[in-house]
């Protein structure tokens, strides 16, 4: 694919999204408590620390595995061969488990299995813990916002492209191709 003049490579360095995701650490962090802050107080913010820390491993772990599910199942919902068209794996190099989609689909369709993590483990979990004052979720949500920072960054990428270009994820780089018509 890469011979092709028209293709255009929308991705990024494995390493450099690990330190783009790193810095978007405190920013999260000030955008999601302080809002737990103005409306609950420090003492319940402090106390879902320890359930949340003594669960860590196993909910990390299951929070990986759906991370992952749910880009497939949103992808495939678009696909006519549904998940016969999404490869699940681990880049070993860098620890990164991935989804990737086979098939070419609509950018507005890939958008949407690439925002799926973001929103129901990382932005709805953030939004109960600060409405419900469960610290408990809003660590949750805090976790996997943080941990869907590459998707973060392809929705960015994304973003800035028409909604029915059509998109080839790419097979070993976070992002993805757009073949120009």
């Amino acid at each position: 694919m890469m011979k092709d003049k028209n293709i255009v490579e929308y991705t990024m360095h494995t390493g450099r999204l690990h330190l783009y995701t790193f810095l978007m650490v405190f920013p999260l962090l000030m955008l999601t408590i302080w809002p737990f802050l103005l409306i609950w107080d420090k003492q319940l913010l402090i106390s879902g620390w320890e359930p949340f820390y003594t669960f860590f491993i196993p909910v990390l772990l299951a929070g990986i595995i759906m991370h992952e599910l749910l880009h497939g199942v949103g992808w495939s919902f678009f696909l006519p061969d549904g998940m016969r068209s999404v490869k699940f794996g681990v880049n070993w190099k860098f620890l990164a488990p991935y989804c990737h989609c086979k098939r070419p689909m609509k950018v507005r369709h890939y958008r949407v299995g690439a925002a799926l993590p973001l929103v129901i483990l990382g932005i709805l979990p953030v939004l109960a813990g600060i409405a419900l004052g469960k610290s408990s979720f809003l660590f949750f949500g805090i976790l996997f916002t943080w941990g869907a920072g590459g998707d973060i960054m392809s929705l960015t990428m994304l973003s800035k492209l028409e909604k029915e270009c059509i998109v080839y994820d790419h097979p070993d780089k976070p992002g993805f191709y757009i073949k120009k018509e």
